[in-house]
């Protein structure tokens, strides 16, 4: 009986042989699917099981993760006026499922499929799995935060993921910020206050501790001036000046001396209030709401 030595070597080549039929094979496979999908209803018909990809990998999942990611960016370089969606969940998610840590799926889940469609239905998945995949980075909340304010109008889960994202190592103080706003949109100042004196608490560089402070008596400004406007509406009638200030102080009023940005309360004519320091009050871009087909409100 002849008994077979086969050297590292020789068990690489083999190895090596088998992968690229493998890929031979899935490549007619996936090539045929994208190509009759163009001329069916049905895209249930062109479609394959993760499980069946990790057999093919033979064991190379990450190097057939690569593989499919070239051919799924080929697809929607050529399919982006239209592009079926769906599908490329399809794909994207096969890509995860032999690698999951591999970073450019989650991004252009995080972007093409809510710019695409004007719905976060697809990308959620994605970026929620980005976000479990890579706890450290604050990029994947970040997005998750955006896609919640701008697609789905949802300024409090935006701020949710805005400060999960601002907790995270090297965020940026944009974020921190970003998260304040949201909270001011929603109507919770004092949310936003507590969570700056947490974040102060937690950051030590120089730099984001003087950001974050100035964040906080930017937003301690603006709870101050409308607990103001909240009292001069009791006033019988308004003059629209600083003598309405002395008014509210002759019935007792306790007013600040200065505003927590360092500056003083300015009256406008209309009745409104500044801050002398600011000179304009803490207010939120709030972007028109978005349709399916992609145009704005605003533009149709």
């Amino acid at each position: 009986m002849k008994h077979w030595i086969c050297s590292n070597s020789a068990i690489k080549k083999v190895g090596t042989r088998l992968l690229l039929l493998s890929l031979f094979m899935l490549s007619i496979a996936l090539n045929s699917q994208l190509a009759e999908r163009e001329d069916t209803a049905d895209p249930a018909l062109f479609t394959f099981s993760e499980k069946s990809l990790q057999y093919t990998a033979l064991g190379y999942d990450h190097f057939m993760a690569t593989w499919m990611w070239f051919q799924t960016s080929a697809y929607y370089g050529s399919h982006v006026e239209q592009t079926d969606y769906d599908y490329l969940a399809h794909l994207l998610n096969a890509i995860v499922q032999l690698n999951p840590k591999f970073e450019p799926v989650y991004y252009m889940a995080a972007s093409v499929f809510p710019w695409g469609m004007g719905s976060t239905a697809l990308s959620r998945p994605f970026v929620m799995q980005a976000m479990i995949e890579f706890p450290e980075d604050w990029r994947w909340a970040y997005y998750r935060g955006f896609n919640s304010y701008w697609f789905e109008h949802n300024d409090a889960q935006a701020a949710h993921f805005f400060e999960i994202a601002a907790l995270k190592p090297n965020a940026p103080p944009l974020v921190s910020s970003l998260a304040l706003r949201m909270r001011a949109q929603a109507g919770n100042i004092d949310t936003g206050l507590n969570f700056l004196k947490d974040l102060l608490q937690r950051k030590n560089d120089a730099k984001v501790q003087a950001t974050l402070l100035q964040q906080y008596q930017t937003l301690l400004t603006e709870k101050q001036l409308q607990q103001l406007e909240s009292l001069l509406k009791q006033l019988p009638a308004r003059a629209n000046n600083r003598s309405d200030l002395q008014r509210l102080q002759a019935l007792g009023y306790a007013l600040p001396e200065k505003l927590a940005d360092g500056g003083q309360v300015l009256v406008l004519k209309d009745g409104s209030l500044l801050s002398s320091q600011a000179k304009k009050r803490f207010k939120l871009f709030v972007p028109a709401k978005r349709h399916k087909g992609g145009a704005s409100e605003a533009t149709r």
